[in-house]
């Protein structure tokens, strides 16, 4: 918008520049036409004259009643003898014959008109002096004079016009094309969060646009079908990632019934009881991925989340006690402010202890596993351990889907991080991970402070858990 005004303010500036040229000219040209009119009026009205008034007379006479508020005249008649006779002016003009410039031309007529500029002590004029022509004779010579101060003061009253309504457009334009760009910049807004909220997973949002079908209108209808096409192919997309999952799950939990029932059968001999022992624990891995893909295709719908207040430092508590019974490990729980969060519970549960079995895989029984919080303008929840740690390839692909490990040393379905990723963007929130191998690894769920319904000052102890 800056930069329109300064280009508006140009162009109209240009053009009062211009329009102050063209009204100087054409006050310069009317101020010639009037120094010539003032003298020919005069040679043409005392040719004209009865023939019995002299020249001297007519001329006194008329210049007596013919005075002009915006040229002077000044006439010198030739003497009988044949030289320069008095100075006869309008009322008022005496002044004239005071100049030495035209007190010289009175002396000595210019044999040709001659105009110029001269200053004097009653302000700038412009004079037009030369021989006096009357019937055809020279009878004399004449100086016509014109301030050159009125001329100026009408210029600028003009010019000051001139840039008043320029200064009008000015404001209208600006007023204009600020009223444009609002409507326009109101529609892009309004693409802007729709988009937002298409990438939160709302892909109901519609801009439902009312206006002419400009570049603008055109891109708000076609923002509209193209959520409406999302909307469409996500729909399909999670339809069958839940049909499938729901036709899997079925399958998976009888055959396992079936294999956990044949394996209590006494006749089965050592290989035979080992085979089932390992089928069984891939249909209950398979069926806990068919579990993790149906949170997963959960996690696109707007209503993933079940929202209630929680209270932070009880849910992790809960969270570290289950842990315990994983694995032994040194397990380290740091100071918890008693603060109430809305969130979904259970999922930010899931996703803590989905961390936490990665730590957990990632260190041996002497390994230090921590759960800490840290507030700021987040909340920060990290799970930080002592383990192997994470290549920088591996890092930049470890949240992707069905992504494990290059050296697959971690085992898993690849979905866990996934989840965590899913689950703390639902709430608003982002995923940070820092690592570097052989230094372990520190991932935290950051969520938006906003989630933050009640914050006394935290503990300042640090308890431990084995």
């Amino acid at each position: 918008m800056a930069g329109y005004s300064v280009i508006i303010s140009a162009v109209i500036a240009a053009v009062v520049y211009q329009s102050d040229l063209a009204i100087g000219q054409r006050l310069q040209t009317a101020l010639s036409t009037d120094l010539s009119d003032e003298t020919h009026e005069f040679s043409a009205t005392a040719a004209s004259r009865p023939q019995s008034q002299s020249l001297q007379a007519f001329t006194a006479d008329w210049l007596s009643k013919h005075g002009n508020s915006r040229v002077n005249l000044l006439v010198s008649l030739h003497s009988p003898d044949g030289g320069s006779g008095p100075a006869l002016t309008e009322p008022g003009a005496a002044w004239m014959a005071s100049v030495p410039r035209i007190a010289g031309w009175i002396h000595r007529s210019p044999a040709v008109p001659v105009t110029l500029t001269v200053r004097t002590a009653r302000g700038t004029y412009k004079i037009r002096g030369g021989p006096l022509v009357v019937a055809g004779h020279q009878v004399g010579m004449y100086v016509a004079a014109a301030s050159l101060d009125v001329i100026n003061t009408d210029r600028n009253d003009q010019l000051a016009l001139a840039a008043l309504e320029g200064l009008l457009a000015l404001l209208a334009a600006i007023g204009g094309g600020y009223l444009l760009l609002r409507r326009a910049l109101r529609t892009v807004t309004k693409v802007t969060q729709a988009a937002d909220e298409a990438r939160r997973g709302d892909l109901a949002q519609r801009l439902s646009y009312e206006g002419p079908n400009d570049e603008v209108g055109r891109l708000a209808r076609t923002v509209d079908a193209m959520l409406t096409q999302l909307d469409v192919s996500f729909a399909a997309q999670r339809r069958l990632l839940a049909d499938v999952s729901h036709q899997l799950r079925t399958p998976l939990t009888v055959a396992r019934g079936h294999l956990e029932v044949l394996a209590r059968n006494d006749d089965l001999d050592g290989e035979q009881a080992e085979t089932v022992a390992l089928v069984v624990d891939e249909l209950t891995q398979m069926s806990l991925m068919v579990e993790r893909l149906l949170l997963l295709g959960q996690a696109m719908e707007p209503d993933f989340l079940l929202e209630e207040e929680v209270e932070l430092a009880t849910l992790l508590n809960d969270v570290s006690e289950a842990a315990r019974v994983m694995a032994p490990r040194n397990w380290v729980l740091g100071a918890l402010p008693e603060i109430t969060i809305y969130v979904d519970r259970a999922k930010l549960r899931g996703a803590l202890l989905n961390l936490i079995d990665n730590a957990v895989k990632a260190t041996d029984e002497h390994g230090t596993i921590e759960i800490s919080v840290a507030l700021d303008d987040e909340i920060v929840i990290a799970v930080a351990d002592d383990g192997r740690g994470i290549s920088p390839d591996d890092q930049r692909r470890v949240f992707d889907r069905f992504r494990r490990y290059a050296d697959n040393s971690y085992g898993g379905s690849g979905l866990g991080l996934a989840i965590v990723k899913a689950v703390a963007e639902a709430h608003g929130g982002r995923v940070e991970l820092v690592s570097a191998i052989g230094k372990g690894c520190r991932v935290a769920v950051v969520l938006p402070h906003a989630r933050i319904l009640a914050a006394p000052p935290p503990r300042a102890e640090t308890g431990e858990v084995r």
